[in-house]
């Protein structure tokens, strides 16, 4: 073999293991660990200075695409009763998010078959801290689509005694099939 093919075959592989130390982490924890475990950044998020990822804020006056949540206020119970429910309870898919939905969001203090049962209410089997939590089964019968929606988007707005928080950062999509299930809850009379 001639010197120059011996060359040429040594630089080859000084440069092929030069090029491919990045693939050794793969093999030992020891080598470049920084990479293996550095926090990931999505689109659409910012990185504080003390290392939180956080969602990016809209900018200030800006309208989101499905347009502006409707004024109405707590207990102005007509304006909330012309809201239209643009999902139907018959679609299926609308009852199976909104059961996601109020699993997330609502079963902590109403419970899982909506009568106020949930793990935090003094009434769960847990007895959690808060009392008079409301049950949703019985109740929801005399209230409008467009109400029960209203009092997700903006809670007990601050009424003495009542505790529910706002859920507006719910998409008001989803806010609507939780009306949706629960109006579902209510048929069945609490029984799943």
């Amino acid at each position: 073999m001639s010197r120059h093919k011996l060359l040429h075959g040594l630089v080859t592989c000084a440069f092929v293991l030069a090029t491919t130390t990045g693939c050794w982490e793969q093999w030992s924890q020891d080598w470049f660990p920084q990479m293996k475990w550095q926090k990931a950044v999505q689109a659409l998020e910012a990185t504080n200075h003390e290392g939180r990822v956080e969602g990016f804020v809209p900018a200030p006056g800006s309208i989101p695409v499905g347009g502006l949540d409707p004024d109405v206020g707590r207990m102005d119970i007509d304006a909330a009763a012309a809201l239209v429910n643009p999902r139907g309870p018959e679609d299926f898919r609308s009852l199976e998010n909104g059961r996601e939905q109020y699993e997330t969001f609502c079963t902590p203090c109403h419970g899982a078959t909506g009568m106020g049962d949930g793990p935090v209410s003094l009434a769960g089997a847990k007895k959690g801290p808060f009392a008079g939590v409301f049950p949703l089964v019985g109740l929801v019968s005399a209230r409008s689509d467009g109400y029960i929606y209203n009092v997700i988007r903006i809670g007990s707005g601050g009424f003495p005694g009542l505790r529910m928080p706002s859920y507006k950062h719910i998409p008001p999509e989803d806010r609507w099939d939780i009306v949706n299930y629960v109006r579902f809850l209510d048929s069945k009379g609490g029984q799943l």
